[in-house]
């Protein structure tokens, strides 16, 4: 199968990449900043995924793709309120754009959206659930869903997937790395004890991915996440002792109350239920021990995790970044 792959610059992005190259798929990997640099994917590019009618057509029509998976977008709250013209056209105008073009190539479109476009008052989302967003990341992925849907018709998939986990080339992308840095740093990192996520490998959600571009008779809005939700403060904890370091000395619990209006616009419970999707797919769903036993020290903590921990770091290969 040949597959264009979007925003393959990502964290994301370039671990999709690389579960299409393990299932055998030949992958073009367009990236948005910069070039994508990723073992085994022969094709790479760099194009602007804002004005992806002048960047990418032509690839498009030339190459006539069996699947695109579009992983491209601006990622977080904060900085879709520091461009928001810039998140309405990744976020919005992009998937929009790759749905028609996957509708007239005859090709499935796999776009990834988020579990910010629910409120967080309810948790335990289904698929079938009102969105209500209360940012404008939400808010733009949220437009992505529905005009993915309505474009790209029987090809297309939207997946609403949670905070992602795993291993980065720079060590400082994902959930425990970011920890680790701050921590490293002398700092420490208050979280929520009520503000509920369900966390998922990076890895395991490259795979799904990429399974949904082979399963041409799934179709719609599917939710995918790991087994467990847990608080963020629970989270950081688990995460803490995996590394063998004590909470109490990184971690500060905090709520929703204590933090007044800077959690207006948090979601409370992002929670997910997982069928239809988890009944359908070979791609098992991850418990977070296992997605824990997946997280290594990041090269530039690994002095500090020592000196914490007398621990020496043993550099294993990992899914996602060595294969």
């Amino acid at each position: 199968m040949k597959i264009i792959l979007t925003g393959a610059t990502g964290f994301l992005g370039r671990e999709t990449a690389l579960a299409a190259v393990r299932r055998g798929h030949q992958v073009i990997a367009i990236g948005g900043s910069r070039m994508p640099e990723i073992p085994g994917v022969g094709r790479t590019l760099q194009a602007d995924l804002t004005e992806p009618q002048q960047a990418i057509e032509t690839l498009l029509l030339n190459e006539f793709p069996d699947a695109i998976i579009n992983c491209a977008g601006v990622p977080t709250m904060e900085a879709c309120d520091a461009a928001p013209e810039k998140a309405e056209k990744l976020n919005a105008g992009l998937p929009r754009f790759l749905a028609m073009m996957a509708n007239h190539l005859s090709g499935r479109l796999v776009h990834v959206s988020t579990d910010m476009v629910f409120d967080g008052d309810k948790g335990n989302y289904e698929h079938t659930d009102k969105p209500i967003p209360l940012n404008l990341y939400g808010q733009t992925k949220l437009m992505a869903e529905k005009d993915v849907l309505q474009f790209g018709k029987n090809h297309a998939v939207a997946l609403r997937v949670p905070v992602i986990s795993g291993n980065t080339p720079a060590g400082d992308k994902s959930l425990h790395e970011r920890l680790l840095v701050q921590w490293s740093a002398g700092k420490t990192t208050p979280l929520f004890t009520d503000e509920i996520r369900q966390p998922v490998s990076a890895s395991n959600l490259g795979d799904v991915l990429v399974e949904l571009c082979e399963r041409s008779n799934l179709s719609g809005v599917y939710h995918w996440a790991g087994a467990e939700a847990l608080s963020r403060h629970e989270i950081g904890v688990r995460i803490a002792k995996h590394f063998g370091l004590a909470p109490e000395k990184f971690i500060t619990p905090t709520t929703h109350a204590a933090a007044g209006e800077k959690a207006a616009r948090r979601a409370r419970d992002l929670s997910f239920i997982l069928h239809p999707l988890q009944g359908k797919l070979k791609t098992r769903v991850q418990s977070f021990e296992e997605i824990l036993s997946e997280m290594q020290v990041p090269a530039q903590c690994a002095v500090w995790h020592a000196e914490q921990t007398g621990r020496t770091v043993v550099r294993r290969l990992v899914k996602g970044v060595d294969f």
